[in-house]
């Protein structure tokens, strides 16, 4: 937990009370609040205030704030069990305006009891024979004939935090369209940690966009993460795999992996997709650091 106060700039103000500001790191790509952060914090502050490891959280997006801006949260335990507690968390702005509501658990694992993972790892390229992965919109303004300019220098919003890696499949299952799987490491090589995964697999919405090829984000309504047997590791493997979209409102999920392949987690998110102008595309596929 150390190592995500110290990578949020998270700052206990009070019993249950923490607060952060929006930095660069810690924002999209547009400069508004990233929402992996929102998630990321709910699950540090829940481990905080229970001292036990996260079981499950799922954020739901309100409204948004500008990177610079400090977010205040209060974190409370809605039902403290001999092992299981139910967290609530929620994140508001300077004017008191709800920004994020998070609910979850936390827990202690029970000693010899289920255990394992029931779906299958994709077999892909390993992390050091995988290349480093360019902006999504990069991709999407090549696609669609729009001229961006070369790739950004250097790195953008929470890309600053994390390396990716695009992973080749590497068998032979109809994967469907918009899969991606990305390998994901922290830039600073400490150890990744369901926190850190949750920042990570904020990245549903541009798989529904890949899988419809269209030249899309999308704002999220909510972040969820399922969090298994949880082993810290340098490395873990993304698999997103989007499920569908109804009147521009997109669904998916991504199943996390440790290297070895073990299952370690299942995020899914919701988001309101929205096509985006030329004007965005040139501002941040084409953007210098």
């Amino acid at each position: 937990m150390r190592d995500d106060v110290a990578l949020l700039g998270l700052e206990e103000v009070g019993e249950g009370r923490f607060r952060f500001v929006v930095a660069e790191e810690l924002s999209r790509l547009d400069g508004r609040l990233y929402g992996g952060t929102a998630i990321a914090a709910s699950i540090v502050a829940a481990e905080l205030v229970s001292d036990r490891r996260p079981l499950w959280m799922t954020t739901q997006f309100v409204s948004t704030v500008a990177e610079g801006s400090p977010v205040d949260m209060v974190a409370e335990v809605l039902a403290p069990g001999h092992r299981t507690n139910q967290v609530r968390v929620t994140g508001t702005s300077e004017d008191g305006s709800t920004i994020f509501a998070s609910l979850g658990a936390t827990g202690h694992p029970r000693e010899g009891g289920l255990d394992g993972g029931l779906v299958s790892c994709p077999a892909v390229a390993r992390p050091d024979e995988s290349q480093p992965w360019s902006s999504p919109f990069a991709g999407m303004a090549r696609r669609a004939g729009i001229e961006a300019g070369p790739e950004p220098e250097g790195q953008r919003g929470f890309t600053q935090l994390i390396e990716l890696r695009q992973a080749q499949l590497l068998d032979e299952v109809d994967h469907g369209p918009g899969r991606i799987c990305l390998w994901i490491r922290r830039r600073d090589r400490e150890p990744l940690t369901p926190a850190v995964a949750a920042f990570a697999a904020d990245m549903v919405p541009m798989s529904v966009a890949m899988a419809f090829g269209v030249v899309a984000g999308g704002t999220s309504l909510d972040n969820t993460i399922r969090i298994g047997d949880y082993r810290p590791s340098e490395w873990m493997l993304l698999d997103l795999r989007p499920h569908g979209a109804a009147g521009d409102y997109g669904h998916g999920i991504a199943h996390i992996w440790s290297p070895e392949g073990r299952w370690l987690a299942t995020a899914s998110q919701t988001a309101a997709m929205r096509r985006l102008d030329e004007d965005f595309l040139r501002r941040v596929a084409g953007r210098r650091s």
